[in-house]
């Protein structure tokens, strides 16, 4: 099951990094891999938080039990929450480079990326916690 997961995982953010390269037509390759480990770096404190956030008020059994499972739903989720947004971002990113856009519609599009990132973020919170809570009867099931 574990090597299920670490492929479910690189595949998941072999596509982050694809989709958003692509979409940063308007930069060169150094520049692409800065903005790509600095999106997949915000994604994950992001995804950190959230969990935290998910988990506040649970009591695990001991400390590891949680940092095991914190890194395995942190590990997974980090890419899908890059998904949602550095693609986006990366494009509006291009576009204001290109002159496609001017920046008053650049800064328009990434507040209402925002507002849609926030409600998404309030449904995964709920989801990671439900994820805990399912976590919780298995375990004391057995």
């Amino acid at each position: 099951m574990t090597s299920f997961i670490i492929i479910v995982v690189i595949a998941l953010f072999i596509v982050l990094v694809g989709f958003t390269w692509y979409r940063l037509e308007a930069y060169e390759g150094m520049e692409r891999v800065i903005i790509c480990v600095a999106g997949i770096l915000i994604s994950w404190l992001i995804t950190s938080i959230l969990f935290s956030i998910s988990s506040n008020g649970m009591e695990y059994i001991n400390e590891e039990v949680e940092h095991e499972i914190s890194k395995i739903l942190v590990l997974v989720f980090t890419p899908i929450n890059g998904i949602a947004f550095m693609p986006i971002l990366a494009r509006i990113m291009s576009r204001l480079k290109f002159d496609e856009i001017n920046q008053g519609e650049a800064v328009k599009q990434v507040l209402i990326l925002m507002i849609v990132l926030i409600v998404i973020f309030m449904i995964e919170v709920m989801y990671l916690r439900n994820i805990q809570l399912g976590i919780f009867e298995v375990a004391n099931g057995m």
